[in-house]
């Protein structure tokens, strides 16, 4: 680990801007406006919370139908509910709701996975580079990292297809901004 302690600045940078541009593309641009869709009317909203409220539902991620076990799977009921709907996945937060953590967990592993691309540019370079050469290893492993991670997870768990490209996007940039990052402080031949 001695030879990453000479890139802890590309990292930290790297980290720092990528939790600066997810927050950007989350809050102030277009693209992700639609990632999520509210129930059809407000009436109905306040009638799913009463419900939710009151039936003693505690903070999880819940399937429905149940079908866990090959046993339940088999199911008359589950069957039917599979063909027929609704189905779905349900996460629950536990209250109050807030950012901090969320955000303070994000950064972290921002920094994770600017250490392991650190990790394998300098593997792959172990010395002096130019700074295109620096760039491609660590954008590609940037791309992958920040755009195809979390797409096995869209795909099982419903996300539409604009929300996925959307968030291919996100992880495009995010790649490149760190292979820039990490060309620019790398030491050049």
């Amino acid at each position: 680990m001695e030879f990453l302690t000479s890139l802890w600045l590309p990292i930290l940078l790297s980290g720092v801007a990528v939790w600066f541009i997810s927050m950007i593309f989350g809050m102030a641009l277009p693209h992700h406006k639609q990632d999520w869709i509210g129930l059809p009317t407000p009436a109905d909203e306040d009638r799913f919370m009463d419900y939710l409220r009151h039936s003693g539902i505690k903070p999880g991620n819940y399937l429905f139908p149940d079908f866990r076990t090959t046993a339940q799977l088999k199911s008359a009921k589950v069957e039917r509910a599979l063909a027929d709907g609704p189905v779905g996945h349900l996460s629950v937060w536990k209250p109050p709701v807030t950012m901090g953590g969320k955000l303070l967990g994000l950064f972290i592993v921002y920094l994770v996975v600017s250490t392991l691309i650190a990790y394998l540019t300098r593997v792959a370079l172990p010395g002096p580079a130019p700074f295109a050469r620096v760039f491609q290893f660590a954008a590609v492993a940037g791309i992958l990292a920040y755009s195809f991670s979390f797409i096995p997870n869209a795909l099982w768990f419903g996300a539409y297809k604009r929300t996925i490209v959307a968030s291919i996007f996100d992880g495009i940039v995010c790649g490149l901004a760190t292979g820039a990052i990490f060309a620019w402080r790398w030491p050049h031949a």
